[in-house]
């Protein structure tokens, strides 16, 4: 009986909640009248910050809900300032030259510059001429970041005590891969370092240049102890924990010290939930309890002065971005959301300052499932409640695309495949061994392209081909690593041990000139570049042949010309290009390859991107002199280059890889002519798990190896400068399971540059996922006569 009781008590609590709880309703996102937010006058008329949240930052009607809000406030309430959750630098950087859409959308977060939805806002801040700020302590651009920084210390002379490059090459693991590179520094030494250099600068003028530096140097600082505190992630289902409090931290001084410097401007906020609560003090779950908001921080300097407005949702399923899956979260009866849901309004405010808002509730404002017993009048000022967020439309349209185009054993397989593989199964076991040393040739390639079959040796050299009757005697094999010479021997007179020689002789520096070095060498085409390669905007056309291959299957064979639109090799920008000629050669996947990112979307460019070519990263490296001892690369130092340093900083790879490579370089210019760069990977169960689990393509293997070559090949052009000429690319990963079953999968592209412009240089401008239309492989047809006469001008040039 007295359960009985107590749950009537229960229900009639949670009934009288909801009867007492007033919302008002608003209109949808895209009204552009404004008379159902009238009431925020009241609300808002004495602030100067107004905080905007979302709940995650994945729902397209959140964005534009806020958008709309933000419109409002601007023209009935005189807010001029946006402050946006992303990097403070970036948006600085930007601001030096003007507000432009595109760069703007560059310096911010993706979530937000790739977001059809959010390009409202983009446009109103351009049309409005509002002022727009960063207040996050990460970077995006952290390249030019690590320049600025040191440049400012040179012009200011501010001391430091440890090595420039040793200082730089440690900011860029922590802001561009959340990694400290202990290599040189320990964390005691690099953190003594900063916390100088800010002291330096709190002694300077505070001019505006000063104010931000200052605050640049504290993020680095934050960012820092965030990686170096933090390095085992927590894992959890709550939107955060103890380990973002020195971002949260930081956050608030960048965004609190900019208020003071400018008392008189009206701004908001653009940020997650999370970051804007303004006491979470009363939270008592022990991962998120851990938490202190920015938020907590603000509101204790800014009291009276700062708004926060979150918003909430009623979705029962939770959408999988890595997977693209809804999976199933329902709303718990008698929750804060439970209550709202069943007014039956699209879109409703919430006073949190309401009589029925001192009652405690439970809401999933704090996690992605679990529902927490929370005072939400504590948390935020006000709530905006959607009964549904929706995803924006470019996630809609992929996730309809994944459905149709998903790529299977049934689409790739065909018959004519399975009949050529059929017979009997032979397996030829073998291992490559080094004939000058006899050690073991690892992740060499096995390759035999007419049968779509390849292979990679493992790290002692053993390799097995699976084969049928034809194939062992119809059928060769070629066997190539960098730094050997390549071998074709037919199958069925492959020997057991197979012997490779080195095509590179490693060569005494004497022998080069008593003056030069590898590293001295290296850091004269390092110091060259601007003088040898171009900073400028080009154009050039480029033929690609594209294959991609999976279990013994090439599914695509591709021929595709781009007109490509290139800032330069300064630019941390993507190269832009537009489909202009196509040819399917073989395709098995039906509509799964859509558009150019999905060939193009590495890192190709050395100069660019290879931190063998950095400035600060070169001489880090182990080099050597060899020799290739043919007559084209006599006019060229040869320096071979390899790292135990096992970091993104070195590898540009997030997991454990050993990098390696060639850098040619002219003997008359430094100009660099040719990199060859080379990962070879073996990742067991456990470091599987941790470097792929978030990944749409992970598959719970046992062991992966993943081999990669890149090579760029330069040409002197124009003005006497050096350009990219030929890119080659190739990837072969192979995953091992639990039953012991073996996928492999390559991409191979073999592209070659040509008809380059200099003047009239045409701007392709870059198309936002879910926006292509040049980038679309549809957005040419086949032409045959075109085909004809591109090969034969190919034949012709190799004539």
């Amino acid at each position: 009986m007295n359960r009985i009781v107590t749950l009537a008590f229960f229900l009639l609590s949670f009934i009288t909640n909801a009867q007492q709880l007033e919302t008002i309703p608003l209109s949808s996102p895209e009204s552009e009248n404004y008379k159902d937010l009238e009431f925020l006058k009241n609300q808002i008329q004495q602030k100067n910050v107004v905080m905007m949240g979302e709940q995650t930052h994945m729902y397209a009607n959140i964005f534009e809900m806020k958008i709309r809000i933000i419109e409002y406030l601007h023209q009935e309430l005189g807010f001029n300032t946006i402050a946006i959750e992303s990097p403070m630098y970036d948006i600085w950087k930007m601001n030096q030259t003007g507000f432009e859409p595109y760069t703007f959308n560059k310096a911010i977060f993706g979530v937000w510059g790739n977001n059809e939805e959010f390009q409202r806002l983009v446009n109103y801040i351009e049309t409005n001429d509002l002022k727009v700020i960063g207040f996050d302590s990460q970077v995006i651009n952290t390249s030019n970041f690590t320049d600025d920084f040191f440049d400012f210390i040179e012009e200011n002379n501010l001391r430091l005590k440890h090595d420039e490059n040793d200082l730089g090459i440690i900011i860029e693991g922590i802001l561009e891969n959340l990694t400290f590179d202990d290599s040189d520094l320990n964390f005691s030494q690099f953190k003594k370092e900063i916390e100088s250099i800010i002291r330096q600068i709190e002694k300077r003028p505070n001019t505006e240049t000063n104010y931000y530096w200052r605050q640049f140097t504290k993020s680095i600082l934050a960012s820092a102890n965030d990686v170096y505190e933090n390095a085992e992630p927590i894992l959890s289902e709550d939107f955060a924990n103890k380990q973002h409090n020195f971002r949260d931290a930081q956050m608030a001084d960048n965004l609190i010290s900019y208020v003071e410097r400018n008392p008189k401007e009206k701004i908001i906020v653009w940020a997650d939930n999370i970051h804007i609560m303004l006491d979470n003090s009363s939270i008592n779950q022990p991962i998120i309890g851990g938490f202190i908001s920015a938020g907590n921080y603000i509101k204790e300097k800014l009291q009276d002065n700062v708004y926060s407005l979150a918003t909430i949702h009623a979705n029962d399923s939770l959408y999988d971005y890595g997977r693209r899956k809804w999976e199933k979260t329902p709303i718990k009866t008698g929750s804060f959301e439970d209550i709202i849901l069943k007014k039956e309004a699209d879109y409703l405010f919430i006073d949190a300052h309401q009589k029925a808002m001192d009652n405690s509730y439970d809401s999933r404002l704090l996690s992605f499932i679990n529902f927490y017993n929370l005072r939400l009048n504590e948390f935020h000022d006000s709530y905006i409640f959607f009964k549904q967020a929706s995803l924006p439309k470019s996630e809609k349209k992929a996730i309809t695309e994944a459905k149709e185009d998903t790529i299977t054993e049934n689409k790739i397989a065909s018959p004519k495949a399975e009949k050529e593989k059929s017979g009997r199964i032979i397996r030829l076991k073998g291992k490559l061994i080094d004939a000058a040393n006899n050690e073991p040739v690892a992740f060499a390639n096995l390759i035999m392209k007419d049968e779509q079959i390849y292979r990679v040796a493992d790290e002692n050299g053993h390799f097995e081909l699976t084969i049928n009757d034809r194939m062992f005697k119809e059928s060769s094999v070629e066997i190539s690593s960098i730094g050997y010479e390549s071998k074709t021997i037919s199958l069925n007179n492959l020997p057991k041990e197979i012997s490779l020689n080195p095509s590179f002789e490693s060569l005494a520096e004497v022998v080069i000139s008593a003056h030069l070095t590898p590293i001295s060498v290296l850091k004269k085409a390092v110091k060259a570049k601007y003088k040898n390669h171009s900073k400028d905007d080009f154009n050039y056309q480029r033929y690609s042949h594209i294959i991609l291959n999976t279990k013994d299957t090439t599914f695509i064979d591709l021929d595709l010309i781009t007109k490509n639109y290139d800032n330069g090799f300064k630019s941390e920008y993507v190269t832009d290009k537009r489909v202009e000629q196509i040819r399917w050669n073989k395709n098995l996947v039906g509509n799964a390859y859509k558009n150019t990112r999905q060939f193009f979307g590495y890192r190709e460019d050395p100069i660019r991107y290879a931190n063998i070519l950095h400035k600060r990263k070169y001489k880090k490296f182990d080099l050597e002199f060899v020799s290739s001892g043919l007559p084209e690369d006599k006019g060229n130092y040869i320096i071979a280059f390899k790292t135990s340093r096992n970091k993104w900083n070195y590898t540009n790879r997030g997991y454990p890889t050993s990098y390696s490579g060639k850098v040619y370089i002219d003997k008359a210019s430094f100009a660099i002519t040719k990199v060859v760069e080379n990962w070879e990977t073996h990742l067991d169960e456990k470091e599987v798990e941790k470097h792929y689990s978030d990944r749409r393509d992970y598959q719970k293997e046992r062991s992966l190896i993943i081999k990669e070559e890149n090579i760029a090949y330069y040409n002197k052009i124009y003005n006497g400068k050096y350009y990219p000429s030929r890119y080659f690319r190739r990837a072969y990963k192979e995953g091992e399971y639990k039953n012991g079953k073996k996928v492999n999968n390559v991409f191979e592209i073999n592209s070659y540059l040509y008809d380059y412009e200099f003047e009239d240089v045409e701007e392709i401008k870059y198309e936002h996922f879910g926006e292509e239309n040049e980038t679309l492989l549809n957005h040419v047809e086949y032409n045959p006569e075109f085909w004809n006469d591109f090969n034969l001008n190919i034949n012709q040039q190799n004539d």
